[in-house]
């Protein structure tokens, strides 16, 4: 019989709990300055919305978001960030007395959105951008400013800005800087070092439904349980739900969508 809290959580018949974003996210996700995040599936799976609810309680004007996007149009990440109050630049640093920007006031977070229009020089300007606010938060971190590096399309800066090796040393590094990598992994394989790393690193995985063998081949990873045991719970979620994963105390449940 399934078993139901007044809160909307309900527990399935295999045991797992699932339980409202909400809720969820509020009363049960927690992560430390530093922490890395991963969000692992398929393409129009709701990785992004899930990120900017989670961003909506953890980002702070001690510790922001940089949200690097690497595509001409994203209408969730536009749409969220405006309701975010995060400010919106397109080079970083941000043109102009750098001192002054931050001085000024202290949002929460920063979408770096690159100006996208120009086939022949669309990759330079966003690799460099992108390569300039990666290495502008690890020299932060090293004074001990914290934040949250989200990285978007994990395969897209690490093959086509060739952006592997950067992110793959945040995920190494960073994190007892107090610098925390938000990665997304479309597909784990063919996408350089940087999934292999972001998985490896995480303390939070969110995992969406894959059809793909070979990825979710790489869930069984990231979980440390018995072999198969995620990749079969997943195929199990709707569209939209994921199954988390919480690496301190080997925790799990599903989060609804919203």
């Amino acid at each position: 019989m399934t078993q139901v809290i007044e809160s909307g959580a309900y527990q399935r018949d295999d045991g797992l709990w699932v339980f409202p974003r909400e809720e969820f996210i509020r009363e049960r996700f927690r992560v430390k300055p530093g922490n890395h995040v991963v969000f692992g599936g398929p393409s129009q799976n709701g990785k992004t919305s899930l990120a900017f609810d989670l961003l909506e309680v953890v980002a702070t004007e001690e510790c922001p978001a940089y949200i690097a996007v690497s595509k001409p149009r994203d209408p969730v990440t536009q749409k969220r960030g405006m309701e975010l109050n995060f400010r919106f630049v397109n080079d970083w640093p941000p043109p102009g007395d750098v001192k002054q920007f931050f001085r000024r006031d202290k949002p929460r977070g920063f979408i770096v959105w690159p100006e996208f229009g120009d086939l022949d020089t669309d990759v330079i300007r966003s690799r460099e951008i992108t390569r300039r606010l990666i290495e502008d938060r690890y020299a932060a971190g090293v004074k001990n400013k914290k934040g949250i590096l989200v990285l978007d399309d994990t395969y897209v800066k690490a093959k086509v800005l060739k952006l592997d090796r950067e992110m793959t040393t945040i995920h190494a590094m960073a994190g007892a800087m107090g610098l925390g990598a938000w990665t997304f992994v479309q597909k784990p394989t063919g996408a350089g070092e940087t999934p292999i790393m972001a998985y490896g690193a995480c303390e939070w995985a969110f995992l969406f439904s894959d059809p793909d063998k070979r990825s979710r081949q790489r869930y069984d990873e990231i979980g440390g349980l018995d072999p198969n045991y995620v990749s079969a719970k997943v195929m199990t979620l709707e569209k939209y739900q994921c199954l988390a994963l919480q690496r301190t105390g080997r925790r799990m449940c599903i989060v609804d969508k919203s």
